[in-house]
């Protein structure tokens, strides 16, 4: 038997609360960055590029914020940096760019001023059913 869809909870330190819940997968390192772990479940595609962004910024700190890094991880990464969250022209940018990498159709999003109006329809008479039973 598989398990499939399974869930980690983690209880992690915090110094103000004494311990927060997170859910998911957490990367943990020490303080030199010589070794850094992967704790909670397996991530998911959704979540592997943030993950392994994160691990890099942990572990190597003062690579990742030099300029040769920075100009590296943009060329992976074009929005690396910037956060897409509510800025609906970088975020439209950037699904563009991703579907053309992967060979995706990709179909903007229509205003909602473009759905069309429903139309009003008269519902076709319903017979009756045959009242026989088979």
């Amino acid at each position: 038997m598989w398990q499939a869809g399974q869930r980690v909870q983690i209880i992690k330190r915090d110094a103000e609360k004494g311990g927060v819940l997170r859910l998911g997968t957490e990367v943990v390192s020490d303080q030199q960055g010589t070794i850094a772990a992967l704790l909670g479940a397996s991530p998911g595609a959704s979540t592997a590029a943030p993950i392994m962004l994160d691990l890099l910024e942990k572990v190597f700190g003062d690579r990742v914020s030099s300029p040769q890094w920075q100009a590296t991880l943009k060329a992976i990464v074009p929005s690396y940096g910037r956060k897409l969250n509510g800025d609906v022209a970088a975020t439209e940018r950037e699904l563009q760019y991703t579907s053309e990498v992967l060979g995706l159709k990709y179909d903007k999003p229509q205003a909602a001023d473009s759905t069309p109006k429903p139309q009003l329809k008269p519902q076709p008479v319903q017979k009756e059913v045959a009242d026989i039973a088979l």
